[in-house]
């Protein structure tokens, strides 16, 4: 039973057609041995939406016998999704299934990409310009809760704006004891540098300060 609707594909067919200029690669790497179903269904999600827009290109591997290959793409588990293109390095990544409100922040991340420009305030932008060492931001969970959304997309389009930053939203029901670890108890929780971290949706503003503050 395909996971996207009729309706949901007559939608992302005519936005992706009106908004959609350059070609963008999704690299999704998969545990073939996982018992769960997170990768397949993450797998046949992947493979019914590039199959909207000729300019999705979607490439899957077995992260297990490509392992050198994901971690040079800052790939360290599976299901693990970099959104980008051949053009320019960025590091915007998903863990677990981006499904549920996690969805409609793929779809724009795809359109961001596809037009090499983010929705950020321009102050935003310069003062992302100025990171200069490698800034890690984790962006911990749940795909039904709606503030996910929005916190995963400031962090992913901070990754677009600068390649030093690399951005992953995790799953935290998927990743449990990643998200022990890091002592998630409500999300969104973001982990920035694996010190600083925050536990609820910030404006775009407030969320880089804490970006340069790890900087």
């Amino acid at each position: 039973m395909p996971l996207l609707s009729e309706k949901d594909i007559s939608y992302i067919k005519d936005t992706f057609g009106k908004r959609l200029v350059s070609n963008v690669e999704l690299t999704l790497f998969i545990d073939k041995e996982d018992e769960c179903d997170y990768c397949q269904k993450t797998a046949e999600l992947l493979r019914e939406l590039s199959a909207i827009s000729p300019k999705l290109r979607l490439e899957i591997s077995n992260i297990a016998s490509d392992k050198a290959k994901a971690r040079s793409l800052g790939i360290d588990k599976a299901p693990g999704l970099l959104v980008s293109t051949k053009e320019k390095k960025m590091h915007v990544c998903y863990f677990g299934i981006p499904a549920g409100y996690q969805f409609s922040a793929l779809l724009d991340d795809i359109i961001d990409i596809s037009n090499g420009k983010t929705r950020l305030a321009l102050s935003t932008v310069e003062k992302l310009r100025a990171v200069k060492k490698p800034v890690e931001i984790s962006v911990f969970v749940s795909i039904s809760e709606e503030l996910c959304a929005g916190a995963v997309r400031i962090a992913h389009q901070f990754a677009m704006e600068n390649e030093q930053i690399w951005a992953g939203m995790i799953d935290a029901e998927k990743f449990t004891e990643l998200a022990i670890h890091n002592a998630v108890t409500k999300v969104p929780k973001v982990v920035i540098n694996g010190i600083v971290n925050f536990e609820e949706p910030l404006p775009e503003d407030e969320f880089l300060e804490y970006v340069l503050s790890a900087a």
